[in-house]
C-alpha cells in the first residue's frame, strides 16, 4: 500500500525573506479505482460528450452481431492507457487491442468512456462463457464474464 507524502519546500526570496509552500503528494489511484463503470451491453450511443452503454447484458446469442465492453472512469489526471483482452471459452486469449492512450495532455478528465468489441460475425464458433478483462497501464482494471448460446 502506498503512503500519503507531505512535502514542505522553504523559498528564499532576495525581497521577501524566507517564505514556505507546503502541499500533499496523492499516490497514484489504483486501476481498479478509476473504473465507475465495466458493463457488457449490445449497443453503445452518444450522451452528450460521453457515450453510454445500452442493452447491458451478459447473456449474448449467435445471432447478435457483437459483444461490446464499455469503462467508464472518472476523475483522470493523468496520461494512460487501456487495454482490453478477450478470452474464448476454451481459455485461449482469442482478441487483444493495441495499447489505446487517454489523456495524453495529462488534464484533469473527470469523465472518461470507452469501449472495445468482439465481431460475432465471424466463422468461428463463439458459444460458451466468456471473459474480456480491462487493464490500465498494464495493470488489471477489471474483468467480466459473460455467455454466448
Amino acid at each position: 500500500m502506498i503512503k500519503k507524502t507531505a512535502v514542505i519546500f522553504c523559498v528564499a526570496s532576495f525581497l521577501a525573506g524566507a517564505g514556505c509552500i507546503s502541499f500533499k503528494i496523492e499516490p497514484r489511484p489504483e486501476p481498479e479505482q478509476l473504473v465507475e463503470t465495466l458493463v457488457l451491453c449490445k449497443r453503445v450511443i452518444p450522451d452528450g460528450e460521453l457515450l453510454a452503454p445500452v442493452d447491458i447484458t451478459t447473456d449474448f446469442v449467435m445471432e447478435d452481431p457483437e459483444v461490446l465492453c464499455f469503462v467508464a472512469l472518472k476523475n483522470v489526471g493523468q496520461a494512460m492507457s487501456l487495454k482490453w483482452k478477450w478470452y474464448a471459452p476454451d481459455g485461449m486469449l482469442f482478441k487483444e487491442t493495441i495499447d489505446v492512450p487517454v489523456n495524453e495532455n495529462e488534464a484533469y478528465l473527470e469523465a472518461v468512456t470507452a469501449y472495445d468489441r468482439l465481431d460475432m460475425q465471424q466463422e468461428e464458433s463463439f458459444e460458451g462463457g466468456w471473459v474480456v478483462v480491462v487493464l490500465i497501464n498494464g495493470e488489471l482494471a477489471g474483468r467480466r464474464t459473460f455467455i454466448v448460446r
